[in-house]
């Protein structure tokens, strides 16, 4: 449950610079310099470091290996964030990786903008009095009450109660993963974590794919959502594991941000919905959208969202019952599907082609890399940065080889491209 962001950069960082801007950084953000102990009465708490000491580490990139190695983060015995620099013959990229008990992707933002300008202020990129934006910190411990009050408990339960045949389903619905552990035969590939491949579209495409979303009256997100469902079946149909009766789940977080949490640092304060299809509402591609926008919809009115974390509630007091629901052996969701939106839009740093530029160096892209459970074997995760969409796929090598992530991604590519040639036909 670790998340990874990478920065690229074109030429070469201050590395004595980016070391005092990470310190400083994190320094904002309590949670990404903390651990967990179990209280006798309390629980499981937070352990705020009073200092940080967080190493920027060093890795050189090479053709098999462009991302450091990553392992697994106990958060018991050491903080949750880990930063590397990766070297390159001209260039620099930084990479983070975070427990996701520590921030979300929007933290992860958070935590970027705040990177960069600190970044920019040690090279004299921008003036040193330059104030970063406040952070309230004594915020953190109301950040999992989400605004709610008891009056707007009373007022969301009605609604709740008309989405719980959702939970009803979850239990019914026989969910499969994309492929399963074990199954990848290749004989040269190697379990490397985290192991991703990208699609990036350009600023022509990404415009395209922008007017094709409002000409449909539809969001981004509902034209991605209908493009991936329609490329995953094509994979697994031609990887010989397409079944009848099967189901589809996507995973899709949701922001539970309010607007008294604009002085929070970084933290998780997400939940999530699901998105479900089986083969036979996958042949037709206008249903499929207008369904998936329908079902978007209701989860913004009824605010499902919160069914997902009075689930979570209260399987933390009834351990068989949680137990019994994330085991191992059974396939929770299919996939993440996971949008950030545009990033860095609002940060106050000199541009450059849309891009961000800081003294020496250029940031040319940016990769978030979400989250694998047992058996989702695949996590999607689009964001825009500098006017072009792009989509990570991080995907698990036990069950889907490198080259067969490349073609899943050639097949989302072919369906955004035909969804735009039929609205440009139109």
């Amino acid at each position: 449950m670790t998340g990874v962001f990478r920065l690229r950069f074109s030429g070469k960082l201050n590395v004595d610079a980016m070391n005092a801007a990470i310190l400083s950084t994190v320094e904002r953000h309590p949670l990404l310099r903390s651990t967990v102990h179990k209280d006798a009465r309390l629980g499981y708490c937070w352990n705020i470091a009073d200092s940080s000491t967080i190493p920027l580490e060093r890795w050189s990139a090479d053709s098999t290996n462009e991302y450091p190695v990553a392992s697994f983060m106990d958060l018991t015995k050491h903080v949750g964030t880990r930063f590397w620099l990766v070297d390159s013959s001209d260039s620099h990229d930084l990479v983070s990786q975070i427990h996701h008990a520590c921030t979300d992707a929007l933290g992860m933002c958070l935590l970027i903008d705040d990177l960069l300008m600190a970044y920019a202020k040690k090279v004299g990129a921008i003036e040193r009095d330059v104030q970063l934006r406040p952070l309230n910190n004594q915020r953190l411990p109301l950040r999992n009450y989400f605004g709610l009050t008891w009056k707007k408990i009373l007022l969301l339960i009605p609604l709740q109660i008309l989405g719980m045949h959702v939970v009803g389903k979850f239990f019914l619905r026989n969910v499969v993963p994309l492929r399963s552990p074990g199954v990848n035969s290749e004989s040269e590939q190697q379990v490397v974590f985290p192991s991703f491949c990208t699609l990036r579209f350009d600023t022509d495409t990404t415009l395209k794919i922008l007017a094709a979303a409002k000409t449909n009256k539809v969001t981004v997100n509902d034209l991605l959502a209908r493009d991936l469902f329609l490329a995953i079946d094509a994979w697994r149909t031609q990887n010989g594991v397409q079944s009848k009766n099967e189901w589809l789940r996507f995973f899709v977080p949701i922001n539970h941000r309010v607007a008294e949490d604009a002085t929070l640092s970084a933290a998780n304060v997400m939940s999530a919905v699901f998105l479900e299809r089986h083969s036979g509402q996958l042949q037709d591609p206008e249903s499929l959208l207008r369904s998936l926008q329908l079902q978007m919809q209701r989860v913004k009115r009824y605010q499902l969202g919160f069914l997902f974390i009075a689930a979570q509630a209260l399987m933390s007091r009834i351990p068989r019952l949680r137990a019994r629901v994330i085991q191992r052996d059974k396939c929770v969701s299919s996939c993440v599907f996971s949008n950030v939106g545009v990033v860095f839009n609002q940060i106050a740093l000199p541009r450059q082609d849309g891009k961000l530029k800081i003294g020496d160096v250029l940031l040319e892209d940016v990769d978030f890399v979400a989250p694998l459970r047992p058996l989702t074997a695949a996590a999607f995760c689009v964001c825009t940065y500098a006017g072009r969409l792009s989509i990570n796929l991080h995907f698990d090598p036990r069950a889907i080889s490198k080259s067969q992530a490349k073609v899943l991604l050639d097949f989302l590519d072919c369906k955004i491209r035909l969804s735009l040639k039929t609205q440009h036909e139109e």
